[in-house]
């Protein structure tokens, strides 16, 4: 008899008849995760009439909606790996307009300024990273994970918004007291923000068994922190030749941190194969 894959436990039958199924009758399944056959077509039969036997994969229906979907480990890293490497991607007009080295990388689309491509694109990065976290708090279980990774974007983000108006707050009018709540309350959410990833990425290292997801964050925290003191040094110090030279070293360290806390995070999910036990 043929049928269709319903789940990764159900089939039903061309009979319209549903059918219980263990994977381990699926005789080509190989690595394939059931997850993503949904809709597959099989080649199985039945001796009771309810249960699945010699099932065979005859056209397999993989597509983006079910990988995008998928809980297991696997797809959990393949999303994080794509998430990340599209949010390094997106930097790309950014550093152009910082750097001015004039690549145009992204010109290729008429209309549309580099930097909302490269936020777009950002966008989209950030989409799967966190589909990523979540497919591997799922595959775990775990009721902090999810939870702290989304704790850590809000309130990081508005960490990152308070600096932004005191930075700008020439433009916007605002009292030297403002900056300096702004300002506080920026320290205060970055605080709160680290304290946060600091959980996930313990979490994340104790069930990868990987120490870098470790590295990775206390790298990144540095990065982030020499970045932010060399954007101030910046701000006290403009037209103060040997001040700026100090902002840009502390903030092109910082940068190089930043893309150092990148590539280990980069590899941490790229050897990312299983959870370990508790």
């Amino acid at each position: 008899m043929q049928g269709k894959i319903l789940s990764p436990q159900l089939i039903i039958g061309d009979d319209g008849k549903r059918y219980e199924y263990d994977k381990n009758d699926v005789v080509n399944l190989g690595n394939k995760d059931l997850a993503l056959l949904t809709g597959s077509q099989v080649d199985f039969v039945s001796f009771d009439k309810r249960v699945a036997k010699s099932i065979y994969i005859i056209n397999e229906n993989l597509n983006v909606s079910s990988i995008l979907s998928a809980d297991s480990i696997s797809f959990a890293r393949t999303k994080a790996l794509w998430g990340l490497g599209l949010l390094i991607f997106s930097f790309i007009p950014v550093i152009e307009k910082i750097i001015g080295i004039g690549l145009q990388f992204f010109n290729f689309i008429p209309y549309i300024e580099p930097i909302i491509i490269g936020l777009i694109i950002g966008i989209v990065g950030f989409v799967l990273y966190s589909m990523a976290i979540y497919s591997v708090s799922k595959a775990a279980a775990s009721k902090s994970l999810f939870k702290n990774y989304i704790i850590a974007v809000i309130i990081g983000f508005l960490g990152v918004f308070f600096f932004m108006l005191a930075a700008n707050s020439e433009h916007v009018s605002i009292g030297t007291s403002v900056i300096a709540v702004l300002l506080l309350g920026t320290m205060i959410a970055l605080i709160i923000a680290a304290i946060y990833g600091y959980r996930i990425h313990t979490e994340l290292a104790m069930l990868s068994g990987s120490s870098l997801f470790l590295w990775a964050f206390w790298i990144f925290v540095v990065g982030v922190l020499l970045c932010f003191f060399g954007a101030f040094i910046f701000f006290v110090g403009f037209g103060d030749f040997l001040l700026v030279g100090f902002a840009f070293f502390f903030f092109f360290a910082g940068f190089g941190g930043l893309i150092m806390a990148w590539v280990l995070l980069f590899i941490a999910w790229w050897h990312f194969g299983k959870v370990e036990k508790r």
